[in-house]
């Protein structure tokens, strides 16, 4: 049984942030099962889904959206509504704080850009929260629903507070829903994955290609966006709700960080 369940073409998957990253791998690896998906990004990659996965067995739709866009989650629905309801959502997109290549400087509270703000909160929180409030209404008993947090939405991250309160408010709303939804047949889970090598990572924490000891020791430390992948299908088919699971290494499977008063 495949993470998509036993007829992953009868099936809708609908992934943010599709265009790059762990929203891009997972559509790849739903498109190798032969999923149907929907991937949304504000970046139009069409051209590049397209090419990833034409020689896959799935088949993948894509739409450009701003999922800090209520007006945009309205577009998003109807083209859900042609498609069938949606049997697993990956509500992925995310952003730090400030751009790959600022100093760590800015990513520090104190130089806090209000447009900067506005922006990471929009797509980090406001993506989640707008996305669940167009898509849950269409979803029936047995979907799955799975949002990307991070290690710094269930940890401290002194690198860029704000991400991480962004991030912990993720893993709030994911584990105050689960009990709701699961009165309702939904399940909804958040994977909390340490570094990944995504574009989103600031520069300065990159290593030094032309230096073979910094980018050996980069990749103890960075997963790729597909180990990942590999994780959000998998908590796809799980048991449990309202749960946040931490990746933390390569070669490690995710695990419950409970919320303190959590024994279930």
């Amino acid at each position: 049984m495949s993470a998509l369940g036993t007829r992953p073409e009868q099936e809708l998957l609908v992934v943010t942030g599709a265009a790059s990253g762990i929203g891009r791998a997972v559509v790849n690896a739903a498109s190798a099962i032969g999923a149907q998906v929907l991937a949304l990004d504000i970046q139009d990659a069409s051209a590049q889904i397209q090419s990833d996965t034409s020689a896959k067995p799935g088949k993948v739709h894509f739409m450009r959206s701003d999922v800090s866009s209520v007006d945009d989650w309205k577009r998003v629905t109807a083209q859900v509504k042609a498609l069938g309801a949606p049997t697993h959502i990956h509500l992925n997109a995310g952003i730090q704080i400030a751009p790959p290549d600022a100093p760590m400087s800015e990513y520090q509270f104190e130089a806090m850009q209000l447009e900067r703000y506005r922006l990471m909160m929009g797509v980090n929180v406001d993506g989640v929260v707008f996305g669940l409030q167009a898509l849950l209404p269409l979803c029936q008993p047995g979907a799955a629903i799975v949002a990307t947090s991070s290690l710094a939405g269930i940890t401290p991250y002194s690198i860029d507070p704000l991400y991480a309160m962004s991030k912990h408010a993720v893993s709030g709303l994911v584990r105050s829903l689960g009990p709701t939804l699961a009165a309702r047949g939904i399940k909804i889970n958040a994977i909390c994955p340490g570094g990944i090598d995504t574009a989103i990572i600031p520069h300065e924490q990159r290593p030094d290609t032309h230096n073979k000891a910094a980018v050996d020791s980069a990749s103890e430390v960075f997963m790729t966006p597909e180990h990942v992948a590999e994780e959000v299908l998998h908590l796809m088919s799980v048991e449990e709700t309202g749960k946040t699971w931490a990746k933390v290494h390569t070669d490690k499977p995710v695990f419950i960080i409970r919320a303190p008063g959590d024994k279930g």
